[in-house]
């Protein structure tokens, strides 16, 4: 199996058990007796274990090679995801949750890190693939999830089961990509940024054009339906339908996108694209029933879906190590994924879940202005390479 095969199939792999334990989020939830709130607060524990870790990981990652964490943390995130199903309380399912984002947070730091390298080195454009398997591996893990639920499996039977089946396939995948350190960008000896200092302008530029797909992926995942049952009335059974064709489409986007990545060049693709998603957030503002809401769904999620595959590809050709700035493009994109919903609630709050959601306009209309950042990402593509799927 070639490696872009094997990076291909670690992509699909990561989120297996992940996309089980989301679909069985609820059971624990009536398990332990929790409030929304008190779920929510447990729930936090997962992303702030990532904005934690993530200032190091790009220096854990140089450390002991890409190959080597990708491993390590993978195995280490399946094997703490058999314990939410034992938490008794908020905290012991707050400190599970933590462990398992920061050991999430590496692991795809580590995946990202080897699809770039994987790209660069077999000259073929995989990256926006890579992240369609993605999204792939997690619609499968929660059908799966809900599927062995219906069997009358518990949550930690369940995700013990997962683990069993996909460990060994994982580690194995993983041995089998060559143990080789992150690969510098051509003619750089420059030291990864800091964390703590301001990024150098080209990876400024290229997170700050990621955070409008921050906000907008988050937006969809907490707002789609609110919005279509108070602004479009759409019955409580179809409410799930919205998010559905956001998703779909967002995956869809992605394994189109090293074909069009090759065709027209990464800037040229970030324009159409996010001037999609743009479309869309705009139909959205005047959208009064499902089928509208649908359509713009559908559109922000195709105008989206290549973006921080995109970011990745950009972020690993400015001078600095691959490693590190792929840290903190992940740290803004996780910031931006979190806050944005919360600036939305705020303001549907006091102005309607309509008004709200016209904040994804003008943030990206921003990464609109900010597309010529990802220039760095068509210098580095070899002039002939494939797309994946050639």
């Amino acid at each position: 199996m070639t490696q872009v095969r094997l990076i291909m199939l670690m992509f699909f792999l990561e989120p297996l058990v992940f996309g089980n334990w989301l679909s069985r989020i609820p059971e624990v939830q009536a398990g332990l007796g929790l409030s929304p709130a008190q779920l929510a607060l447990a729930l936090l524990g997962m992303p702030i274990s990532n904005l934690l870790i993530l200032p190091f990981a790009g220096r854990i990652c140089d450390a002991v090679g890409a190959r080597n964490l990708l491993i390590s943390a993978f195995a280490g995130m399946l094997l703490i995801l058999t314990l939410p199903g034992l938490a008794f309380n908020i905290p012991s399912l707050f400190l599970i949750l933590a462990s398992c984002g920061a050991l999430l947070a590496l692991a795809e730091l580590a995946m990202n890190v080897e699809a770039a390298r994987i790209e660069q080195e077999a000259g073929r454009l995989i990256m926006s693939t890579c992240h369609g398997c993605w999204s792939v591996g997690i619609g499968v893990g929660s059908f799966v999830g809900a599927t062995l639920a219906t069997l009358g499996l518990s949550v930690t039977q369940a995700l013990v089961l997962s683990v069993v089946v996909v460990l060994p396939v994982a580690v194995w995948v993983g041995l089998k990509l060559p143990a080789a350190e992150p690969i510098k960008p051509a003619g750089s000896d420059a030291p990864a940024p800091s964390f703590f200092a301001i990024p150098p302008r080209a990876l400024l530029l290229v997170c700050i054009f990621s955070i409008g797909f921050a906000v907008t992926e988050g937006a969809m995942g907490d707002w789609s339906g609110i919005f279509l049952r108070d602004e479009a009335g759409t019955p409580t059974a179809m409410l799930g339908y919205g998010y559905a064709v956001f998703a779909a489409l967002l995956s869809a986007g992605r394994f189109m996108g090293d074909t069009l990545r090759r065709r027209l060049g990464m800037v040229a693709m970030g324009r159409l694209f996010v001037s999609i998603a743009l479309g869309g957030a705009l139909l959205l503002s005047v959208a009064s029933n499902f089928w509208v809401g649908a359509v713009a769904f559908g559109m922000i999620g195709l105008g989206i879906s290549t973006a921080f595959p995109m970011a990745v590809t950009a972020v690993t050709s400015i001078p600095g190590t691959p490693a590190g700035n792929v840290a903190i493009l992940s740290a803004i994109y996780v910031l931006g994924f979190l806050a944005g919903p919360l600036v939305i609630g705020g303001l549907a709050e006091f102005l309607g879940i309509r008004i709200g959601l016209m904040f994804l306009i003008p943030v990206l209309f921003v990464s609109l202005l900010l597309t010529g950042s990802l220039r760095p990402g068509d210098r580095k593509a070899p002039e002939a390479a494939e797309p994946a799927s050639a």
